[in-house]
């Protein structure tokens, strides 16, 4: 037998798995249904080692030895005696309880894993679902490794710990099981077996605290080892560029090494697991013997007491090895389910109004915003507007506000003071997804994801036809480079596009904006690495297609402002001027006169 685990062992990692069921709403039946089994096997083994011992004392010709056990289960056993007429017919029904303990063990390991499958899919899915739909400034705040860990690796870790959970039942009750054979063998051998076992049980404890702390470990070793693993594939054009391979890979190998030494050292003590029981029981089978002679107990009690602490030893082993399991993973469970938890992050308001475009004008009224610092605020009070159908040009210095402001627009941020009015209705109140469906940017940093041309561009609306991403391939000017290429629209890109050149990622932002058929386009210097001449070409096929839409132009080249019917000029989170810009240049006090003189924007 074994003492019953304490909680400072066992609770908090099963507190952490039972939390993380409830979030899975897994259906109710499946943990009794699997203890049930549990429980069938068990006790299918338990009548299994009563009916071998009498097939060995059947076979041997001894029915009396079987007849001199005592206790219930000696009873047991003189019953059986009299029901069986040979070894043979004993041997059928072991053979039969072997067969059925083999189906039910089946029955339980099939139920077992697609439960536990289940409850990573919806892992997996839910934490998915957390990067997008959280805040965007929840996102910002964690590394990347940390988040391609967590939905990479963790969420798999609920399966094992759920098998190990109903592991730990099961085990317990085939202990149960066995334990109450030992009362019905014998008392005097049960309280010495549960002494013994308490003893065994204090040594294997010893282990859950080194465990414990080596499974802590885990998480932010191999968090540092996906660090390195991000730097290295999104900086080698850099990394070669400067000569640098040496330092990173001597940084991986640290890494690396540290997360071998733990990962040995966790296997060093699991391992430790079946020895130190195995060597345990043997002290317990040496007690019971010697013990039993003092007793002056029958030989058949004796072996009979033998075998089955002998059949007790894998179940206390498995049940040792899953609790171990389960300290070993309580901190990354914790991490999980925190991830899930809706309670500690912000989400976007849905809104409730229906929008179906842009009638008249955008207007930020007195906004603030600041990232978290209300000491240093990036936009101050600013109120300007946009006016629908229109083209408006954003200009200021870098760090004026300007791309704050686009963000604001896409409701990746809300403004921390004044409002953003849609049509006179203010943007919190629109539904998002309304709101977003008429929207599309183009930048001059491009998001491009490791795929196909046609996959980079779909990514704004995953329905486009074939011809409708030519279509915006035309316009953005990089059809003919597209058609050149060995697959042409499935030609992979390469790792975050860098099979491209900067002009060309730039023109792929702007086949992606355009093929999504916005009502209001927004460009943020989505043309500052293409030359002049290309520019234009650009800029007049997207005037053409877009006219008579609202658009919003973040450049610093002058042609391009003086073109736009309004203009908006920002400085430090404050609003300079807006206008007309041939009006704001006539007039002599305008701040804008300069700044457009010098063309110094950026």
């Amino acid at each position: 037998m074994l003492a019953v685990p304490s909680k400072r062992i066992s609770r908090a990692p099963l507190a952490e798995l039972l939390l993380l069921l409830k979030i899975a709403s897994l259906p109710r039946w499946t943990t009794p249904v699997l203890i049930l089994l549990g429980f069938a096997s068990s006790l299918a083994e338990t009548v299994g080692i009563t009916l071998v011992l009498l097939f060995f004392y059947l076979a041997m010709g001894q029915v009396e030895l079987a007849t001199s056990t005592s206790g219930l289960l000696g009873d047991a056993l003189r019953y059986a005696a009299t029901y069986f007429q040979s070894s043979a017919e004993a041997a059928v029904v072991v053979f039969l309880l072997i067969l059925t303990r083999g189906g039910i063990s089946f029955i339980y390991t099939y139920i077992s894993a697609s439960v536990g499958e289940r409850i990573n899919e919806i892992a997996r899915n839910r934490v998915h679902l957390q990067y997008l739909s959280a805040s965007y400034a929840f996102f910002l705040r964690h590394e990347e490794a940390y988040l391609m860990e967590m939905l990479g690796t963790e969420t798999w870790l609920i399966s094992g710990a759920y098998t190990s959970f109903t592991r730990i039942i099961v085990s317990a009750c085939s202990i149960v099981l066995f334990a109450a054979c030992l009362l019905a063998l014998s008392m005097k051998i049960a309280v010495v077996a549960l002494f013994a076992s308490l003893l065994v049980s204090a040594g294997l404890r010893r282990l859950s605290k080194p465990v414990r702390a080596l499974g802590s470990k885990v998480k932010s070793v191999h968090q540092e080892l996906g660090l390195h693993m991000l730097m290295s594939l999104q900086a080698m054009r850099t990394i070669r560029a400067y000569g640098q391979e040496k330092v990173h890979q001597e940084r991986f190998e640290r890494s690396s090494a540290e997360a071998r030494d733990i990962s040995l050292g966790l296997a060093r003590l699991s391992a430790l697991v079946s020895p130190l029981t195995e060597v345990g029981y043997l002290f317990v089978l040496c007690i019971i013997i010697v013990m039993a002679q003092l007793w002056d107990g029958s030989f058949a009690t004796t072996l009979t007491a033998v075998a089955i602490l002998y059949r007790l030893q894998p179940h206390v082993r498995e049940l040792e090895g899953s609790l171990l399991n389960m300290t070993q993973i309580e901190q990354r469970l914790r991490s999980i389910r925190i991830m899930l938890s809706t309670e500690d992050k912000e989400y976007p308001n849905a809104g409730k109004y229906p929008f179906e475009k842009l009638d008249q004008r955008v207007v930020f009224e007195k906004v603030d915003f600041d990232y978290g610092e209300p000491s240093s605020p990036i936009l101050r009070e600013l109120s300007f507007e946009i006016p629908a159908g229109k083209t408006t040009a954003l200009i200021g210095a870098s760090g004026s506000g300007k791309t704050t402001i686009v963000n604001l627009l896409l409701r990746l941020y809300s403004p921390s003071g004044g409002l953003i009015r849609i049509d006179g209705q203010p943007m919190e109140e629109i539904r998002r997804g309304d709101w977003l469906s008429q929207l599309a940017i183009a930048g001059q940093d491009i998001d491009v994801i490791e795929g196909t041309v046609i996959d980079n561009v779909r990514l704004a609306r995953s329905c486009a036809s074939a011809a409708e991403v030519l279509d915006a391939l035309r316009i953005a000017g990089i059809s003919e480079f597209v058609e050149g290429l060995p697959k042409k629209f499935d030609t992979w890109v390469g790792q975050h596009g860098l099979r491209l050149s900067g002009g060309q990622r730039q023109r792929l932002g702007l086949a992606r904006a355009i093929v999504r058929n916005p009502g209001f386009l927004i460009l943020d210097e989505a043309m500052s690495a293409l030359d002049r001449e290309l520019e234009d070409s650009i800029r007049e096929s997207i005037r053409s297609r877009f006219r008579g839409r609202t658009v919003l132009i973040i450049s610093h080249r002058l042609e391009t402002i003086l073109d736009a019917d309004h203009l908006v000029y920002v400085e430090a989170g404050k609003l300079r001027a807006q206008g007309p810009p041939a009006e704001l240049l006539k007039n002599p006090a305008s701040p804008l006169r300069n700044v457009l003189a010098n063309s110094s924007m950026s």
